[in-house]
């Protein structure tokens, strides 16, 4: 949104006199207002673009910080996990194991539910 006027186009503004014109005084008062307002609005619209740029910067780092993950995720993929003694693990540790594999997995954004 581009604004037309800015506080200092209001302030600066000069008005030819006319003997049938306006009361001075009541232009003055009334572009004071304005002025005043503009003014909030010029504050506001320079904190928002200084949040629209911290926002743009910290999505940044998030995708960055996605990318890694996505990048860990493809590399821990291709290993396989291997318990090497069946014999010393009953029910009860192995659903342990697989809840905590699935755990994992949701954390890192996969859902294990679709892996193949």
């Amino acid at each position: 949104m581009k604004l037309l006027l800015t506080s200092k186009d209001i302030l600066n503004k000069e008005f030819s006199k006319n003997v049938k014109g306006y009361d001075p005084l009541e232009v003055d008062t009334f572009l004071d207002q304005v002025l005043k307002d503009y003014k909030v609005i010029d504050n506001v619209v320079i904190n928002l673009n200084d949040k629209i740029n911290d926002l743009k910067k910290e999505n940044q780092e998030l995708t960055n910080e996605l990318e890694s993950l996505k990048a860990q995720n493809v590399k821990k993929s291709k290993q396989t996990f291997v318990v090497n003694d069946y014999s010393r693990l009953d029910n009860l540790d192995l659903l342990k194991k697989i809840s905590a594999y699935e755990n994992k997995l949701y954390e890192l954004g996969v859902d294990p539910s679709k892996i193949k």
